[in-house]
């Protein structure tokens, strides 16, 4: 039997909206931002606070369809654990955290090339908040 979605599991399209007018806000800002300067170190930790707390407050009433799939969970949490350590790493090892060090490079330093210009730099940060927004809503 297929199960049926309740109101209160489906986002409103106004809600929808605000989020999407919200990513698209802070990616803007986000464009503008020096890379490495602290302005945008600030809007990543705020952003990313947010989201813990979205995250956290989340409603856990929908129950999964399939049985979840270990082998897959495990090794995408093994892959993201590793990232996560080599970016800590990486960060905390440079001599100065507001510069780039080509001896640590963190994945924001390997992807500072592609991602200087305006647009393509917009882009990035409108990708990084869509995915994360839902990684979130999942």
């Amino acid at each position: 039997m297929a199960a049926e979605s309740t109101p209160a599991a489906r986002p409103s399209s106004g809600r929808r909206a605000l989020a999407v007018v919200c990513v698209v806000s802070v990616a803007a800002v986000g464009a503008l931002t020096q890379p490495f300067g602290w302005p945008a170190t600030v809007l990543v930790l705020v952003v990313g606070a947010v989201a813990l707390v979205c995250a956290i407050r989340a409603p856990s009433s929908v129950e999964p369809k399939d049985p979840p799939l270990r082998r897959g969970t495990a090794a995408w949490s093994a892959l993201l654990l590793v990232a996560a350590g080599w970016e800590s790493y990486a960060f905390v090892r440079q001599p100065d955290w507001t510069k780039p060090s080509d001896q640590h490079p963190t994945l924001s330093t390997l992807l500072d090339p592609a991602l200087e210009q305006g647009p393509l730099r917009f882009a990035g940060w409108l990708t990084w908040l869509a995915v994360g927004l839902w990684l979130v809503t999942r």
